[in-house]
């Protein structure tokens, strides 16, 4: 019985695996899709654009040896909204996983694509 206890308690401890449903962590740009009214086109990209979203509602943006921290939070409409505290603006984002991709795609508040053809960032998921 002792046997068979730890048998299952071994199992369950070694199949947990990375929580790839939560924003928390740090993404780096990795890619992005576009529509240029005929075709789509995707691309990878080799940068050091890098957004860390912490569990407290805080991000930070770092870009080409620049830093933006702010606050973001999750709307009622499952959108992504990060906050601009010295513009009073904010930035919408509908957001979905694939895989160990963080997927963006910036929207209005209403939820309408920003680009017509659709456009969408990939991020990739940072070890910490």
């Amino acid at each position: 019985m002792k046997r068979g206890l730890i048998v299952i308690l071994i199992s369950l401890l070694s199949c947990q695996s990375n929580d790839n449903t939560t924003i928390i962590g740090s993404w780096q740009l990795s890619g992005s899709k576009y529509g240029t009214g005929a075709d789509i086109i995707s691309r990878e990209i080799d940068s050091e654009i890098v957004i860390k979203f912490e569990k407290n509602g805080n991000y930070r943006e770092y870009t080409n040896g620049k830093q933006i921290s702010d606050r973001y939070f999750i709307s009622k409409k499952d959108f992504l909204v990060l906050l601009n505290s010295k513009t009073n603006d904010s930035t919408y984002y509908s957001y979905y996983f694939k895989g160990s991709q963080l997927i963006l795609d910036e929207v209005d508040k209403n939820g309408s694509f920003m680009c017509d053809e659709g456009c969408s960032s990939f991020y990739k998921r940072l070890e910490e």
